[in-house]
């Protein structure tokens, strides 16, 4: 078998983003950001292997990243990264295998991706175990949808230790290269978007704003709220003023069209 590394992400479609993306206004994500206290401990991303991980060496995933990955995302997450003054970590896992190659991936200044240190993991429990040093907020989103939970995550959850929660994007400003806003997409399934309160389900997802909360706090910038529906071509934009213990607390609710959230948008986007 050829050696790739792929992306194995368990998201839902989201036509929004997609919208976005089209119209040149990319939100870059992050499959996960630990948290402890009340600081951002750690960025991480993680690729699949279709060989043993034991087999990438460092020059092979250095050839990697200049061949198949794209590269803007990467120095995006890096500039969020050094933002907050934490490391972006890059996992190689295979499917059923035990071991675990732990990256932590910079940027040289002309922009080529480097890999300045790894650590290698001889089982999920070991993994498990350095990951829970990171996370004292359980930042894992829960999922509705049955058997989309890749082994990886499997095995974690085993150990108690959830692959840390993800963010669904961020902004970059595209002159100064600093980070604008980070966004929180929320689809509703119940209700219409209209009428949809992120509210009522606060106490069951208070793990998931606190650690948004304190992303925000970091970086000093706003957080977006996005309640969609595979449904409807409307949205509901919140910006949060604050994460009380009790509420979400927004400084402003608009309902848009996705032409109406792409303007908006792209005066973010300066």
């Amino acid at each position: 078998m050829a050696a790739e590394l792929r992306i194995d992400t368990p998201e839902a479609k989201n036509w929004v983003y997609e919208s976005l993306l089209k119209k040149g206004i990319p939100l870059y994500p992050v499959e996960g950001y630990s948290v402890r206290g009340n600081i951002v401990t750690a960025l991480f991303e993680r690729r699949k292997s279709t060989i043993r991980v034991g087999e990438w060496t460092e020059l092979q995933i250095c050839k990697w990243f200049e061949t198949k990955e794209d590269k803007d995302p990467w120095l995006a997450r890096i500039v969020l990264a050094r933002s907050l003054n934490v490391p972006l970590y890059l996992l190689l896992w295979q499917d059923g295998g035990e071991n675990f190659w732990l990256l932590s991936v910079d940027a040289k200044d002309e922009g080529q991706i480097v890999v300045v240190n790894k650590k290698l993991f001889n089982s999920c429990e070991d993994l498990a175990q350095w990951m829970s040093s990171l996370k004292g907020i359980h930042v894992s989103k829960g999922f509705v949808e049955p058997g989309r939970l890749s082994s990886i995550d499997q095995c974690l959850r085993r150990h108690g230790v959830p692959w840390p929660g993800n963010l669904d994007g961020f902004l970059l400003n595209k002159i100064a290269k600093e980070v604008e806003a980070i966004f929180e997409f929320s689809r509703t399934r119940k209700f219409p978007v209209k009428s949809h309160d992120l509210n009522l389900y606060f106490s069951k997802d208070i793990n998931r704003w606190k650690p948004l909360d304190i992303l925000r706090q970091s970086l000093n910038v706003p957080l977006y709220v996005v309640v969609w529906s595979s449904d409807e071509k409307i949205v509901k934009l919140h910006e949060v003023q604050n994460v009380t213990d009790n509420a979400l607390k927004f400084r402003s609710t608009e309902l848009l069209t996705i032409e109406q959230l792409i303007s908006k948008f792209s005066q973010i986007d300066r």
